[in-house]
């Protein structure tokens, strides 16, 4: 949890850092829009996943030392490249004709390139995340974040200061830029986990077939709680315009450095059941303790000084992201709730009921910003999250019960 949590920690202040530099050095226009395209990315790595990253976390630690780790390992990183990579280029064909704002990316080729290379760079960089929080090796991952958001800063100001004019695309690059660099670093930590790693193949469909029932129902509860994190800036670009966009993105990316201890902690609690399911009922008191620790003080200083924070980037971002920001505090709360349960139906392998949680609330979270967004700005989206989360919250105390 402490890795975790470092991990998020060091990603979110650093993410401060970026996006500030973004607001002070770029337009709000190529912000919206960079930022969009960020979102489109992360969401066709995460589909592009298909369920492998808590896969891997529930396979890993049960596989034997040397080939079946390795086979297991594999398979995980070959279905993502594949997978990565397909999902790169229907984004490139899909995303100009779902939105008018983005038809310029079919006939930029540096735009293509980067979506097709990035959305692979991505998945797999993810999967070795995993792989490490299966293993309890998360230091692993947190060396290679701290490294991709150290280098994306001067990457961002790069074009700034050689006079170049790449308007999104010094937003969106840095990111792709940064993934490739620690992808490498990543697959040399693998050797050094001491768990007999082999660059091997030999095996791939069997394992992916024994793996395959897992997939399915884990990709099926990640779609339910990624779909509205990415689509919805699309939506606000969309629907009320990318400058407006600028204010949602920041807004959130700032509400989530006091919101992720339940998250870390939640994931922790997955690769430690995955180990060990004998003690559960200890584990998950032990985490719900951990987490209030966290998100109560953290929810007190956001409410108090979330509007200075903000101003920082500008008295735009403070006057059109402070409701959003208190909403996004709020629903603190009742995400710590859903994330815990989520995890535990996990460990429990009751998939199926955990993926029909997340998806309804996903589909909500999407139906609800699209009609409020309309009638109430930026911060109809956080109203429809707050309010998909309560309802997955009161359908996982009934379960409980």
């Amino acid at each position: 949890s402490i890795f975790i949590m470092s991990t998020n920690i060091v990603t979110a202040l650093f993410g401060y850092i970026f996006w500030l530099v973004a607001a002070h050095t770029y337009s709000a226009y190529d912000v919206g829009l960079g930022s969009a395209l960020i979102s489109v990315m992360a969401l066709a790595s995460t589909i592009a996943l298909l369920g492998m990253d808590a896969t891997l976390v529930q396979v890993l630690p049960r596989s034997e030392s040397g080939y079946p780790w390795s086979r297991a390992l594999n398979a995980g990183l070959i279905i993502g490249s594949l997978s990565g990579l397909l999902a790169g280029v229907i984004v490139v064909v899909a995303l100009p004709l779902f939105s008018p704002p983005f038809a310029f990316v079919e006939h930029e080729a540096t735009y293509i390139l980067a979506l097709v290379i990035g959305v692979p760079l991505m998945t797999v960089s993810f999967l070795l995340d995993q792989a490490f929080i299966a293993e309890r090796a998360a230091h692993n991952k947190l060396v290679r974040q701290l490294i991709a958001a150290v280098l994306k800063i001067p990457l961002l100001v790069l074009p700034v200061v050689l006079l170049i004019h790449i308007g999104a695309l010094g937003i969106f690059l840095p990111g792709v830029l940064s993934m490739a660099v620690i992808l490498i670093l990543g697959l040399l930590m693998i050797v050094r986990l001491g768990r007999g790693y082999r660059p091997t193949v030999r095996g791939f469909v069997g394992q992916v077939r024994s793996m395959f029932s897992s997939l399915a129902g884990n990709q099926f509860i990640n779609l339910g709680g990624i779909l509205p994190y990415y689509l919805v800036p699309v939506f606000v670009a969309t629907r009320l315009s990318p400058s407006a966009n600028a204010y949602y993105y920041m807004t959130l990316r700032l509400s989530e450095f006091f919101t992720m201890g339940s998250y870390a902690v939640s994931m922790s609690l997955f690769a430690e059941g995955s180990h060990a399911t004998n003690d559960l009922p200890r584990k998950v008191r032990s985490s719900i303790l951990l987490i209030c620790m966290i998100i109560g003080p953290a929810m007190l200083f956001s409410l108090f000084a979330g509007r200075y924070i903000l101003l920082l980037f500008g008295p735009d971002y403070a006057q059109y992201g402070l409701t959003l920001f208190i909403i996004y505090v709020l629903s603190t709360v009742p995400d710590a709730i859903t994330n815990v349960y989520l995890m535990v139906l996990r460990i429990q392998n009751r998939l199926r009921f955990a993926g029909l949680i997340n998806v309804v609330m996903g589909v909500l979270t999407l139906v609800l910003t699209w009609e409020l967004l309309p009638r109430l700005g930026i911060a109809g989206a956080g109203w429809a999250f707050l309010i998909s989360q309560s309802v997955g919250s009161l359908v996982a105390g009934v379960d409980f019960l």
